[in-house]
């Protein structure tokens, strides 16, 4: 079993719910049509965490076959629970990206979602070349325009929430399990890694998505409150990973003042919001599709 990415870089439900925010039914479309998919295909999804984006396909492709794989055993079980809760057939399966379990030859499209600054590049392209059928895609799918401060939700304004959020994180950094093994891989690059792998008709689109715009009239209640509790569950999960790796880092009671504050400073926002108090904050998230044919 590996559950290193869901206990101590992004927790499951953490990242399922960023990701329904990204791909919900309101404009699964587009994605779609980026993607260019269409019902019938056999996709595997490369480093699907809880399966957020196979559940959403399904639902729109429901006579595609659609795999998704991750290493992280807490993300598959997730998975396949939420599959059978949703009544939508994915298939999920534990393995490598580097070293995948199927046959060649096999798939119309292999995607990935912000997965390859993780992975050794070569075997990473050259394992999903290998497992498409001629005629079929690889689309590596990532975050272009993050910005200054991605985490929109880490407390900035000082007070003691901030205090004891940053004196937890700085006690959880020394701990090795706070860094991520990474790849000094950029976007940029993935052109140059499809042509050298063989790939061809290599191609770039973009989705742009709007994350969190709770306030705004287009927005409806249950996406508005999705925006404001992810935020509340990134820093949460945030707090939680951090005390695991340093559980001396504050006391039981500055631990558990610390997720009082955080939950009173969201409730205060979900209670301005059914106000109608505005504070017309948005975030917008630029995700670029890179793409390339196998012969």
């Amino acid at each position: 079993m590996n559950t290193y990415w869901s206990q101590y870089v992004q927790k499951t439900e953490e990242l399922y719910l960023s990701r329904a925010l990204r791909f919900h039914k309101g404009n699964m479309s587009r994605w779609i049509d980026a993607m260019g998919l269409h019902d019938g295909m056999k996709i595997l999804d490369v480093g699907c965490a809880g399966g957020l984006l196979c559940h959403q396909l399904k639902e729109q492709l429901p006579a595609s076959e659609i795999i998704g794989l991750d290493f992280d055993t807490g993300h598959i079980a997730y998975a396949i629970k939420k599959s059978i809760e949703l009544n939508l057939p994915c298939n999920f399966i534990a393995g490598d990206a580097t070293n995948l379990p199927f046959a060649d030859d096999t798939f119309d499209v292999c995607y990935s979602h912000t997965v390859m600054n993780f992975c050794e590049p070569e075997k990473f392209f050259s394992e999903q070349y290998r497992v498409l059928k001629p005629g079929g895609r690889m689309i590596i799918m990532d975050v272009y325009n993050r910005g200054a401060r991605p985490e929109e939700w880490i407390p900035t304004e000082t007070c003691e929430e901030k205090t004891l959020f940053d004196k937890l994180w700085e006690a959880a950094s020394s701990n090795p399990n706070s860094s991520i093994k990474r790849y000094e891989n950029h976007t940029e690059k993935y052109f140059a890694y499809l042509a050298a792998q063989g790939f061809h008709n290599i191609s770039i689109d973009a989705v742009a998505a709007v994350n969190y715009a709770p306030d705004c009239d287009n927005v409806n209640e249950q996406m508005a409150r999705a925006q404001i509790n992810e935020d509340r569950m990134s820093e949460l999960c945030s707090v939680q990973k951090a005390y695991s790796m340093a559980p001396n880092a504050l006391s039981k009671t500055e631990y558990q003042n610390l997720h009082d504050m955080i939950n009173r400073r969201y409730d205060c926002r979900i209670r301005q919001y059914e106000n109608g108090e505005k504070n017309w904050e948005f975030r917008i998230v630029t995700t670029v599709l890179i793409s390339g044919t196998k012969p």
